[in-house]
């Protein structure tokens, strides 16, 4: 046997030894945190699930420890069935790019801090309305790879039965595809717009003209206003002559998984009711005030329409819509109108100062409350809460107060049930869309934030932020495109149709799904509520796109981004 010279058996010796301490060094998905990153004077706080550590570092690029702090028990979620343990380093405060490590042999997934760590991940999340519209091509000047041809012009629309109307098209072209399907629907449109355009009244310049790169880039305008018109403008079509508005625009059934452009079945204007024709109201007459600096003729527009659909929904009060027997398109259906009234009555006193709305508003008071589930239904009072505080200027001192009290009982309520989770979230049913139940608890503390100045409320919002991005049971990044462990295969047809292994960017996943309703199509990896996810295409129950899913994490990304610069 050959002998190795004594310096190259050291050499190999010391290789060995090396190559070991590097392959005894890995990431683990035991260490729960946001992927993205931090704002420097923001909370900074991750998660270990069911490993035993009393220590933590935080360690650079270099693998240089700069910061170490000790792992606190945080019980055991049952949601999870993990024994959970905390770590926070909300101290450490230096820009840069980093990793925990915890047992010196176990690393998170990176993550950043620094100013503004949010301006990416926010635009990305606007821009996936661009991808949505109908009616018009993704350039690849606009959109890059993911370019495509025009789909669904819209331009001759046969009615449906259930839309009262037998005669005639409608002419519905542009708006956003609702989510991973191709049908248009105006109450979560209704819903979604109206989410953002409160961002837009709170923070006009927060998104730049040509942040986005969309074809009104450069018009002087914010390119959220633009992106928000075109949605606007679909919105405006679906009126009825008589002020009633029609529910959707779809085909009966939905279409296989192929591109807008491919799509060849019967696009039809289906239902009439009460609740669209609210909602329609509402958003319009919101929009309203915040379009007449812009285009004044288009603001009074919208006005008079939202104030002809008020006329129709008072004399046509419990209009319920349901699907009829020959169609099976999302059916966003809905039986109880009051909050509806309220949100639309909100809108048009504030943007009409006519106090035949402000009487409603007295005479028919909502309860304070955030329910979970369904947000087009049952967030809709939110709304309304969020506008009357926003514009207290114009209401009586007491009302004032009255709503000032409901919002921070709500706000706290969720503060407690952040404190009481082992994850430090707030919520603990995981349901259709749970992503967007839990974006919308921080988009009601942000709004406190807004109203009271108190920061826990905003570090409640990055808590549940952190949650979106990370540090969540799964230990998946929720929105497409970001972070190290994010989600592949959201349940969307451009994103699965167009041969991209990437989706396209900026989707908020609907999240964990205890109910599961595609499981006879689609095998979790858990039976835990907190872990009903599964990122493959067929799980429409778990892991599909939505217009309301995105629509909070635009408020709260664009909150953050203007409160933690």
């Amino acid at each position: 046997m050959r002998k190795l010279p004594l310096f190259s058996l050291l050499l190999s010796i010391l290789i060995v030894a090396c190559t070991a301490e590097k392959t005894s060094t890995k990431l683990s998905d035991a260490i729960r945190i946001n992927q993205i990153g931090f704002y420097p004077n923001s909370v900074k706080q991750f998660v270990v699930a069911d490993l035993e550590v009393t220590s933590f570092d935080i360690v650079n690029e270099n693998n240089e420890v700069v910061f170490n702090g000790e792992m606190n028990p945080n019980g055991v979620w049952e949601a999870s069935g993990e024994k959970v343990f905390l770590g926070d380093f909300s101290e450490f405060n230096k820009e840069g790019s980093y990793k925990v490590q915890v047992d010196k042999k176990l690393y998170s997934y990176p993550f950043e801090i620094k100013k503004g760590i949010y301006e990416e991940a926010l635009n990305a999340s606007i821009k996936s309305y661009y991808y949505q519209r109908a009616s018009m091509p993704i350039e690849e000047k606009f959109g890059g790879v993911y370019k495509r041809e025009a789909g669904h012009p819209d331009d001759n629309c046969a009615f449906h039965p259930s839309s009262g109307r037998t005669e005639g098209t409608l002419n519905s072209p542009g708006g956003w595809y609702d989510a991973g399907d191709y049908g248009k629907y105006i109450v979560n449109a209704a819903l979604s717009t109206g989410q953002m355009l409160q961002l837009l009244e709170q923070y006009p310049n927060a998104i730049a003209d040509g942040a986005l790169n969309i074809p009104e880039s450069g018009n002087g305008n914010s390119d959220l206003i633009d992106e928000l018109k075109y949605e606007l403008d679909w919105i405006l079509t679906m009126q009825d002559e008589d002020g009633g508005v029609f529910h959707k625009l779809t085909s009966k059934n939905f279409s296989g998984f192929i591109m807008p452009n491919e799509f060849d079945l019967e696009r039809m204007i289906i239902g009439k009711g009460t609740a669209a024709t609210l909602d329609y109201a509402a958003v319009l007459a919101l929009a309203s005030r915040l379009y007449k600096s812009t285009d004044e003729d288009w603001s009074k527009k919208a006005l008079e329409a939202a104030e002809k659909a008020w006329d129709w929904a008072v004399k046509n009060p419990a209009i319920a819509y349901s699907n009829p027997e020959d169609v099976s398109t999302g059916a966003y259906d809905d039986t109880v109108f009051t909050d509806d009234f309220y949100w639309a009555a909100t809108e048009l006193y504030l943007t009409s100062k006519d106090n035949e709305y402000l009487d409603y508003l007295i005479k028919n008071e909502e309860p304070f409350i955030h329910e979970l589930t369904n947000s087009w239904k049952f967030f809709i009072r939110n709304n309304a809460f969020h506008s009357l505080l926003e514009n207290k200027d114009l209401l009586d001192v007491d009302f004032v107060k009255t709503l000032t009290q409901g919002q921070i009982k709500i706000a706290d309520n969720i503060l407690k049930a952040i404190e009481n989770n082992p994850y430090n979230i707030g919520l603990e049913r995981f349901e259709w869309g749970s992503n967007s139940d839990i974006l919308n608890q921080a988009m009601v503390l942000c709004m406190t934030h807004r109203f009271t100045g108190d920061e826990k409320y905003l570090v409640g919002a990055e808590q549940i932020t952190d949650y979106i991005l990370g540090k969540n049971a799964t230990g998946y990044s929720f929105l497409t495109g970001f972070g190290s462990k994010k989600v592949m295969n959201v349940h969307h047809r451009p994103s699965a149709a167009d041969g991209i292994v990437d989706p396209i960017p900026g989707f908020i996943a609907g999240g964990p799904n205890n109910d599961k309703q595609d499981s006879a199509e689609v095998e979790y990896a858990s039976e835990y509520p907190a872990k009903a996810f599964a990122d493959v295409v067929a799980s429409y129950a778990s892991n599909e796109v939505c217009l309301n899913w995105n629509a909070p994490a635009v408020y709260v990304l664009g909150y953050l981004q203007e409160n933690r610069k």
